[in-house]
């Protein structure tokens, strides 16, 4: 009787929790709230840092020379690429005069590649405000009016978007739709927004930032050691009181983020302890995501072989929850087909693999990488307040 007691509790906690997740989620949804442009609008500057991006800068560039903003310039930043994207770069700036083309030249011993990429580009630009975009983004015509407009008509001095995520692989859609939502958990947008929390988080793909705020707290130069460049810009520019918000932007903006595991895992190494605050934290998420995502399928099956009806029923009740919640989010928010919600699962035991590789890594001071290059920082202290 203890065991089925225990059982229930375990399946109404989980209950709970997703429930939790979908309400924050529902209540994220709409946040970038349409306004009119000022009367006088001010100039923007888009930086978009590129290294090796072949594949995906042609996209991103044709995004925003499609923009509708009426003062806008574009910087790109080709980061030392070894491919195609230096010409690509050209053959844009070639066409459109509101393009700017820099080299990085190589980077110093003691700064990661991006945030010397998108220091470097700031500096060669002269907008009001600076956009920093990432090059697996694209923009939809109205982005910029869309969220200068929000910006200045809330007297926001960071605006960072959760943008929709195309995944058309198996690996995207299996991983991806399982790994991205609990961010809302750990950074719940309602505390970001409020400038009497201190929470803070910021998505690098577009981050919307004041350039006199931008210089004020000393920009990416400020974080240019920092494993998470985003997330560590949005610590000092709200640990300096200005004003930071975090907004919806499916409609305004996509972004194809991996294409395969080897990326997927080496992108989410990077991420896994920074995000969390330190090893311990990281740990208690990997076990967790299993608690959650794997475990009741697993005693479904356990119950069934043994045949215990009464956990059987409470199993299955509660996995067949999970395939519609799951589901769910990857109609709504990925846009993906809901069947997929299926293999969540082996998607929790991934995704927890992943978490445990970036600990060990740390742990042992082992090598990550992106891009080729070592990324500098590795957590030492918690970075979560």
């Amino acid at each position: 009787m203890i065991g089925l007691i225990l059982l229930a509790v375990y399946a109404l906690t989980l209950f709970g929790v997703m429930g939790w997740m979908g309400l924050i989620g529902l209540r994220f949804r709409g946040t970038l709230t349409e306004h009119p442009l000022p009367d006088e609008p001010p100039s923007v500057s888009t930086v978009v840092p590129a290294r090796n991006e072949e594949r995906n800068i042609g996209r991103c560039a044709t995004g925003l020379t499609h923009q509708d903003y009426p003062y806008l310039q574009m910087v790109f930043v080709d980061d030392d690429s070894e491919d195609a994207t230096g010409d690509i770069l050209a053959a844009f700036a070639a066409r459109d005069g509101r393009i700017k083309v820099i080299n990085t030249g190589g980077k110093p011993d003691d700064w990661n590649g991006k945030q010397w990429a998108c220091w470097s580009g700031a500096q060669a630009a002269s907008g009001d405000w600076l956009c920093f975009m990432d090059a697996d983004t694209y923009a939809e015509p109205h982005l910029l009016t869309r969220t200068v407009a929000f910006a200045e008509e809330h007297n926001i001095d960071m605006l960072t978007l959760q943008p929709w995520y195309e995944t058309r692989g198996l690996w995207e859609r299996i991983i991806l739709p399982q790994a991205l939502p609990p961010i809302l958990m750990v950074f719940p947008p309602g505390r970001v927004n409020d400038p009497d929390d201190p929470l803070s988080m910021a998505n690098g793909q577009f981050i919307l930032i004041r350039r006199s705020v931008y210089d004020a707290v000393d920009g990416h130069r400020g974080v240019k050691a920092e494993m998470m460049d985003d997330f560590s810009l949005a610590e000092r520019v709200h640990g300096q009181g200005y004003q930071i918000f975090v907004a919806e932007g499916f409609d305004v903006m996509r972004v194809r983020l991996y294409t395969n595991l080897r990326e997927i895992w080496a992108g989410a190494i990077k991420a896994a302890v920074q995000l969390t605050g330190g090893w311990q934290a990281t740990l208690a998420l990997a076990i967790g995501n299993l608690l959650l995502n794997t475990l009741p399928a697993l005693l479904l099956i356990v119950f069934a072989v043994v045949g215990y009806t009464p956990g059987v029923i409470i199993m299955a009740l509660l996995v067949i929850w999970q395939v519609v919640f799951y589901g769910t989010i990857r109609l709504m928010a990925f846009r993906a087909p809901p069947w997929t919600a299926v293999v969540y699962p082996f998607a929790g035991i991934l995704s927890s693999l992943i978490i445990a590789d970036g600990i060990v890594r740390v742990a042992r001071g082992g090598e990550i990488k992106w891009k080729g290059r070592d990324v500098l920082g590795r957590p030492t202290l918690p970075t979560r307040k």
